[in-house]
């Protein structure tokens, strides 16, 4: 199976206007996307422009994806701002050794109380709504390193909580998440992915996730070391390996794989460095492949775009070429 997709963070602009939205999706039709992932922050539930640009993916075609986007500071996604539920809950959340609020993009609730599961099902139920969808992504979760000292996790393990025991809870917290997501919405699909450059006990782990439907990584295509540039370093990459061990745990738990191709953040030569070993990755990928329309910080969009959405539009037939 091959599916490819792309990561379109446009909906969450106070200014979008319709016919751009339209030309971009006509674009994704003409080099064979399946679907579109649109972020959604809990900020958006109170209006914007994310139902607009979903109705017109909508309607040329294309499956709608929803990435539920900082909340709780649990996982990524787009929108800097910290989540609602973060803010207006300080009773949940996860504290470091310091007695300071672990944060990511503002306060992180701790995946230790029991009241955060139904809070974020509640949340994407709501997202699900307003904006109809194929699926969610839960998008490199945010739990996987470092301790939580809150009094919800010293109750639960009679200690600080390591970051094994962080692993441990975010399994368990998704788990629930997800059993009361598909309870409401049966034929929802599913996906997760992290760091390519992950520990390879966690990865196993959270691809023992209740009810994933796909499960993979995200990183930067070349072999680790061969760049620094970008998000997550040099070990932040597809190649050498790292795919094809999130590969190996999806398959191993009845999950499609899943990738995201970065491209975000790269300069010139890195970019030239991922399409030079872009066909040598693609020849072996299959499952669920996203990649990112007109990212922030690609150097040159004009030249880089086109020359990856031309490559990417040839995976599924094997043609690969520039």
């Amino acid at each position: 199976m091959k599916y490819l997709s792309t990561y379109y963070f446009h909906g969450q602009d106070l200014c979008v206007v319709p016919r751009h939205v339209r030309e971009d999706v006509a674009w994704m039709v003409d080099h064979q996307v399946d679907g579109v992932f649109v972020g959604m922050h809990d900020a958006d539930l109170m209006g914007g422009n994310t139902a607009m640009v979903c109705e017109i993916i909508r309607s040329a075609g294309l499956d709608v994806w929803l990435i539920p986007s900082r909340l709780g500071g649990l996982m990524a996604g787009w929108g800097r701002q910290p989540s609602f539920l973060s803010v207006n809950h300080p009773e949940w959340w996860a504290y470091s050794a310091d007695g300071s609020p672990r944060t990511c993009f503002g306060p992180q609730v701790s995946v230790f109380h029991p009241e955060v599961p139904d809070a974020i099902a509640d949340t994407v139920g709501e997202m699900l709504k307003q904006c109809p969808a194929t699926g969610i992504v839960w998008d490199e979760l945010k739990t996987l390193s470092g301790e939580d000292h809150s009094q919800l996790a010293i109750e639960s393990l009679g200690r600080p909580a390591n970051e094994e025991d962080l692993v441990e809870a975010t399994v368990n917290c998704f788990s629930l998440i997800n059993c009361r997501l598909k309870r409401k919405i049966s034929d929802l699909r599913i996906a997760c992915f992290l760091f390519a450059s992950v520990k390879q006990q966690y990865v196993e782990h959270c691809a023992t996730i209740d009810l994933l439907d796909e499960f993979g990584c995200d990183g930067k295509c070349y072999k680790p070391g061969e760049s620094d540039i970008g998000e997550g370093g040099s070990d932040k990459v597809l190649m050498g390996g790292n795919d094809k061990r999130f590969a190996a745990a999806a398959v191993k738990n009845n999950c499609t794989p899943f990738t995201l191709l970065e491209t975000q953040l790269l300069d010139e030569r890195t970019l030239e460095l991922s399409l030079s070993r872009m066909p040598e990755y693609l020849q072996t990928k299959n499952g669920h492949l996203a990649f990112y329309y007109y990212p922030y910080g690609l150097a040159d969009p004009e030249r880089f775009m086109p020359a990856i959405g031309k490559m990417l539009s040839t995976w599924r037939s094997g043609d690969i070429s520039l």
